[in-house]
Parts: C-alpha cells; structure tokens; sequence
C-alpha cells in the first residue's frame, strides 16, 4: 500500500487521506498514513532525503500548496506575546522606563509601533541573542506594548477550523520521532575512539529543524499542536520505545539509554563512594560543617580519597567532594535524568550536541505558549545539572555558555515563572548545588597563613573553568533569579540554603594567594589575577549586592541578622581551618575576602536603613581583632607594592593593587574592606588598633622619640613612602563615609561629580560607569528620578552637533561652570 501512495503525487495523496480521516469511520485513512509514513519518515534512510521533507509539507498542508497553508493558518493567530527569536549582532531596543525586568528587550517593529516618548531607552547590538518581551506583562509595563500585542487584541481573532491542523496532529509526532532518532544515532561519547562530528549531524538535519522553525512562525495555533505534541506523555511512551519485532528501534532506544547514564549531578560510582563516606562520617555537626564548607578535618574518611595533583612538578593541591544540600529533594538533580516527553528528550539531546543554534532559536520560538513555557522551564530546570556537566567538558564553552544564558533569561527574568520554578522544582536549592558541584572540581589546599596544617580548600584560578569563566552562565542565571523579591525572599528564608551559599563563597575566601619573593625575580609572571577578580565581582558580590536589594526596610530585618549570624558562623570555621591565632603570616597577602565583604555589607544595610544598634551585630572582642587582621594587611600590602618591596614579583602584583581599588571593583572590594575597618576601630581598644596598624605597616620604630632608629624589616629607601602610607590609610579611616551616614543621593552625587571631573560623559557612559540596577552602593535605579535630578543638578548637557566630515558628535555631560577648575585641577594632580 505504502508503494503505491509513493508513486502518486503527493498534494493529490495528502488531499485524498486528509478526505479519508475527516471521515466518521477514519481506520481505513490511519492504516494508510502510517504506512506512509513508515515509509517516508524512516530513520535508517539518509538524514539529507529531501523528498522526505517536502512529503511532510504536502501531508501537513491537507492536499494544499504549503505557503497557501502558512497564510491560512497565520490569519488565525491569537497569540499576544511577540516572541521574535534573534541571535547575536542583531540590533534591538531596551526601554528602562517601560522594563520590570532589566533583561527586558523589544524587537525594531514593536519598538516602533510602541509609545516611548520621552522614555529613556537605548538600542543595542546583542552578545548572546534574545527575544522580544512585548506583549510580557511579567517583564515590562503595559503601556510599552505595541499596538499589535496590546492586551485584548487577541480575542477579535476568530476560532481555527478543526480539520484545518487535523494531518498536523498526525504527522507531526512521528515527524519529531524521526528527529530524535538520528540525534540518538549520530551522538557519540566524547571519550570512545570513534571520530566525534557533531556539526556533521546538525547539518544533515538542518532543513529538518529550519522546518519545525517555519511552523513556530505560523503563529499560536500552530505551537499549541505542536505543544500538545512535544508535552504529551502517552503519544512518546509509545513511539519512542519502538517495537519489540523492529530490531532498529530496539537498538537506537539502547543507545539513548546509554547517553543517559551519569547525566545526573552523581554519577553511579560517586553515589556508591559517598554513600559509605557518609556512613563513616556520621552526624557530628562539626564535621559536616567542615565537610561542607571544603574543609578537611584532620583523620577525616576523606583522607583516603584525596588526589595529589601535579602541575609542572609543583605540588597543587588536594581536592575534595563537597557534600550535597540535605534539603535538595529534587532527585532529577542526583540521579540519571529519566524522560517522559518529547521535549524533555529534544532539551537532552539539544544540550548533548552543545546547544545548536538551530535548535536553540526553534525552543526560544515556541515559548509565547504559555502551557509549553511552564513546561519547557521545568525540564530546562530538571537538566540543570546536566548542563553544568557538558558546558565543563565543553571544547568550545563561550559559545555553549551564550546559547545557554539566550535560553534561561527567557525564562528566569519572567518573576511569576521563576517563583513557580522555585517553589514546586527547588529551583533554588539545584542553582546552589550545582554551582558548588562546579566549582568543587578545582578546589585545591590553601596556603594561606599556617601552609602544613591548613584545612581549606579554595578554587584554584589557573584551572580553564575560572580562566575562561565556565561558570558565567549558571551564576547569571542565579543572579537573574535573585533579581525577584519574592525569591529572594524564599532565599533568605531557608537557613540550610544559606548556609550551603556561604560555604560556596567560602571557596573564594583566600584565593589566589600571593608570597612576596625576597630573593630572585620570578621567571614566569602568573596572570591568575584576572581570574580571581573576576570571580569574586560575578560570582560572590553580584549576588551579595542582589540580596541587598531586597533589605532595605524595617520589615526584613530578620533576613540581614540571619546572613550576618551565618556571616559570622562561616568566618569563624575559616579562621578554624587556616589555623589562624591573632598574627597573619609575613610576607603573604590575598585580596579576596568575600566573607568579610558580605558581613561588611549586610552590617553597613543594617545599621543604615533597617534601623539595627551596631554592638548587637558584633561578635565578641577576640572575634573582631580576628576580623580585622586580614583586610588590614591588604592595606598594607598596597603601601609595599608601591614601596617596590614587591618589585620580584613582576608587574602582575602591581596590577592586582591597581584593580583592587578601580572603579568596577571599589564598591565590592576596597570600600566594604575599609568600612569593615572603620567598625573595628571604633569597637576595638583604641591603642591596640593603631600600634596593630603601625606593626602591619612595618613603621613602629620611625615613631620612637629616639635620635636614631634601625628597622630591621625595610630599607632606608622603603621608610617614608611605608610612613607615607600608614598615615594616609588612617586619613581615608576617618574620613570615608560612603557606609557612614551619606544619603544615596550624596554617593550618587560624590560619584556623578568623580566621573565627570575626569572626562565629559554620554549619558549611557554614566550609567554604565556607575553600576546600574540597582547602584551597588547605593541601591538607586539609574534613569530614575533621583538620577535624573543629581546629574543636572551637577552638569550641564552639551547638545549633538555635527562636525565638517558630516559625522555627528554625541551629546555629552560636562561638570556646571563653576566645577571647570576643579576639572582642569583634577587633571594636573592625575598627570
């Protein structure tokens, strides 16, 4: 019968089962296409057969030409939301005044059709790829909207006839079928000795999804059959499996079953492995608190786990599992993913293949169906760990990582999808977990102050997943997250949470140690640095300053006292670890403290706009001398690199003093390190704090009354400039008062006039230089009234003019007339 139908002409063929299937009796009809379509669709036939396509297109099309059917099925379109899919370098909009959410972007024709008068927005090239939000009420506000997606527009459209998508509802399913089954032939595991050509496959299967694509553009009919498809259990349980007399399916069903194994966050070894440390371990708080934070505890089971690592000879360090979150309950993110849909199997294949952007934009382009973006966010959120998995094995992670992000801020800038995610997937708990399990497989020994008896591990930064800033999509994604009030609320609320968060930033805490060299030059200049800072600013204080957002009023006081008790809690198991006393070792400095700088913080937003008494947050004397002592020899350290006592250790430690105390990363580094300071010595014995000080500065001895002194640490040449800067970090302790009781609108204003006393700005160069939503220090939306009011209040606003050349020159901010001294001032103290 199949041959038969074959030989005929297809539209002729599609018309005749279309008439035979809209019959009451239609088994006659059903026997037919699936033969043909057994015939057609059969996967052990080239990939490349386009006569397989243009099959497909006839059928779906009822016996009509294919581009008639597209128009006929579009005029039924009612879907409100726009959802045009674009990649990178296509050029789009983003409106601050119209966006709820700062990922909000617009498409060139909704942007235009829309009302922006006098709205602050910019036109963008795009990175990584987006979509267009109009229509989105969770992401922007109505009254952006273009006139096509307005609320209502809807419900004028009339309702699709029901034989129109009937061989739709046929075809398509084995049509994704086949789709599935060369991606199960074509895979093969990164670690067998067969050749690996993935982008062989793809394109082989390119017109196969640039067609499911042309659907998605038919408009909201279409992608609710093509929903219903990918969404329905019973339909992929029986045709996905094969049957049992057809030894194809059978073995192409085997070899999806092997991709799966270890596609969880623990593969089947690891669980074996763990389960007996755990049993040895036992319930001792102490211990686990150790195991958790990456800590090892002297005698622990671990011992006999840990891997010696070698890097040129040198020893690296010891690596470490970091125990699991006791309140992920969700078993997708521990065992073998298990699927029970065709999306779910077309998202594990999609990240196999490392994100295709073909099959990428066809996901993204369905997503204006609400049921299919419910859907897709939760199997996105079920192969989390997966994806974190096959992006570090990755040989091209830049790329993976921005097809990843083009798909999660679709999804988790949405604040109704994101609570929903949080609250029945734990959405939250599998971010943490996964981002500890990432970031475990570079954990190395610190060195850090008692180097032989030092129990903390830190990231190592020379590793490729910190270089090359692996981690980048799934901390976004987390940042993106704790964007929402509601979820960070869920956050901050759950205390196991918290505490797996502060052992994740505890990885950080002491990284990418620095020993002065006393005797020869280094011979190779390591530029770890870049990787350090980096990490810190993304993956600790970005988030830091997203919780922060969200305590600002009296009302979530109790969240600021949880985070600075676990603050305090943390700190003090790191002291524990690195074997510290009440002396840092000589001749080391770390500039990452990111327990410090989240306690700093969390005190400074407590004693400043919740209204908290300052001694209630403190802990006890011992505790804060203890705090004090590593971010006072950073001080120190700054004043001996610029002393030259650094000079051999080559450029790159001058590079860290400089970066440490720039722009991009003063608010998060230097500025809380300094408040921190500030508390310390209002708190501590006064004579104790400036003799510590004097000591750290080396300086001691150039204070006596005596005629003649010897310094026994520094050189004659090293003296005044080590005083010099003693005295000027004691300034800069009393006159700082950025977290002293400024007002937002003085930070902003001290800031707005630092920027232009520089240079004349554009108004986007100032919002991009002063950190924007919210202003980490300050907490203020730029593009908001205060903003607006500061910067006219402090400059004047040189209009665009147009050169001789023709080209035109922006219009730019300048500092008011009387500020032109200060500016020329300015100038000469930087030159």
């Amino acid at each position: 019968m199949a041959a038969s139908l074959l030989r005929r002409d297809k539209r002729a063929t599609a018309a005749h089962l279309k008439a035979d299937l809209t019959r009451t009796d239609n088994s006659s009809g059903l026997r037919q296409l699936q033969e043909l379509l057994d015939a057609v669709l059969n996967p052990e036939k080239p990939a490349a057969d386009t006569d397989a396509l243009d099959w497909c297109k006839c059928l779906i099309a009822g016996g009509e030409g294919f581009e008639e059917f597209c128009k006929t099925v579009h005029s039924y379109d009612n879907a409100t939301l726009c959802g045009l899919v674009w990649t990178a370098n296509f050029v789009a909009y983003r409106c601050r005044t119209c966006g709820i959410s700062p990922c909000m972007s617009l498409c060139a024709e909704c942007f235009n059709n829309g009302d922006h008068t006098s709205h602050d927005f910019n036109m963008f090239r795009s990175q990584a790829g987006g979509a267009c939000d109009c229509g989105d009420s969770n992401v922007m506000r109505d009254s952006g909207f273009c006139r096509r997606h307005q609320l209502g527009t809807g419900e004028n459209v009339p309702s699709i006839p029901r034989d129109l998508l009937l061989m739709s509802e046929m075809v398509l399913p084995r049509f994704i079928l086949c789709i599935i089954q060369y991606l199960r032939d074509g895979y093969i595991e990164p670690d067998t000795s067969v050749e690996r050509d993935l982008q062989k496959v793809l394109q082989q299967l390119e017109p196969q999804i640039t067609f499911l694509e042309e659907l998605t553009k038919m408009g909201g009919a279409m992608r609710t059959v093509l929903t219903k498809i990918l969404t329905n259990q019973q339909t992929y349980k029986e045709l996905s499996m094969g049957q049992e007399e057809n030894l194809y399916a059978k073995k192409n069903y085997d070899m999806y079953l092997s991709a799966l194994k270890n596609s969880g966050l623990v593969s089947v070894e690891e669980k074996t492995q763990g389960a007996a440390a755990d049993i040895a371990v036992g319930a001792e708080g102490g211990a686990g608190a150790m195991v958790l934070l990456g800590t090892t505890g002297p005698g622990s089971p671990d011992e006999s786990s840990k891997e010696e690592d070698q890097d040129g000879g040198q020893f690296v360090g010891q690596r470490k599992r970091v125990k699991l979150s006791s309140s992920t309950k969700d078993p997708y993110i521990i065992d073998s993913l298990k699927h029970k849909c065709f999306l779910e199997e077309l998202l594990f294949w999609t990240i196999k293949f490392e994100f295709p952007q073909k099959m990428v934009t066809f996901l993204l382009n369905m997503l204006p169906d609400q049921d299919y973006k419910i859907t897709f966010t939760k199997t996105f959120v079920q192969h989390y760990a997966f994806i974190m998995k096959t992006l570090m094995k990755s040989h091209e992670s830049d790329t993976m990582s921005n097809r990843i992000v083009h798909i999660s801020v679709q999804l988790f800038s949405n604040e109704e999808l994101a609570r929903h995610m949080t609250e029945e997937c734990q959405l939250l708990d599998i971010m943490v977990t996964v981002l500890l399990y990432m970031m475990e497989s570079c954990l190395i020994k610190s060195e850090l102050q008692d180097e032989e008896n030092n129990r903390h591990v830190v990231v190592n930064c020379s590793e490729a997943l910190l270089k090359n800033n692996t981690y980048w999509p799934l901390v976004s994604d987390f940042i993106n997250i704790l964007s929402h009030q509601s979820v960070a609320k869920k956050f901050l609320e759950d205390h196991s949470l918290l505490m797996l968060w502060m052992s994740f930033v505890s990885f950080f805490q002491g990284m990418n140690l620095n020993k002065r060299e006393l005797n020869e030059h280094v011979e190779f200049e390591s530029q770890t640095y870049y990787a350090a800072f980096a990490a810190e600013l993304e993956a600790c204080a970005q988030p830091m300053w997203g919780l922060l957002t969200h305590c600002k009023v009296k009302e979530t006081q109790e969240y600021t006292k949880t985070v600075v008790r676990y603050c305090l809690e943390t700190l003090q198991i790191w002291f524990d670890a690195i074997g510290f006393i009440d002396e840092p070792a000589p001749n080391q400095v770390t500039f990452h403290l990111p327990l410090h700088r989240y306690y700093a913080m969390f005190l400074s937003r407590a004693v400043k706009c919740q209204g908290l008494d300052l001694d209630s947050l403190l802990p006890d004397q011992e505790m804060l001398m203890k705090i004090m002592v590593h971010p006072l020899q950073i001080q120190a350290c700054l004043s001996e690199i610029h002393s030259n006592m650094w000079v051999r250790n080559g450029l790159q430690i001058k590079g860290q003093a400089m970066t440490y105390v720039q722009s991009h990363f003063c608010n998060s580094m230097i500025d809380p390190d300094i408040y921190l300071l500030q508390v310390c010595a209002s708190r501590l014995d006064p004579d104790y704090f400036i003799s510590s000080v004097f000591e750290r500065f080396k300086v001691v001895d150039l204070l006596t009354m005596a005629s003649q002194h010897q310094n026994a640490v520094l050189d004659s040449e090293q003296e005044r400039p080590m005083l010099e800067g003693a005295l000027t970090f004691l300034v800069i302790l009393t006159s700082l008062r950025i977290h002293l009781g400024m007002t937002d609108d003085e930070i902003l204003r001290s800031e707005m006039v630092s920027q232009l006393c520089m240079n004349d700005r554009t108004h986007s160069a100032l919002l991009d230089l002063i950190p924007e939503n919210p202003n980490p220090k300050s907490g203020i939306v730029p593009g908001s009234c205060s903003f607006e009011d500061v910067l006219s209040s402090v400059s004047d606003f040189k209009a665009p003019v147009f050169e001789p050349g023709g080209s035109m020159q922006q219009g730019m901010y300048t500092p008011k007339g009387k500020r032109i001294v200060l500016k020329k001032m300015f100038k000469q103290t930087m030159v």
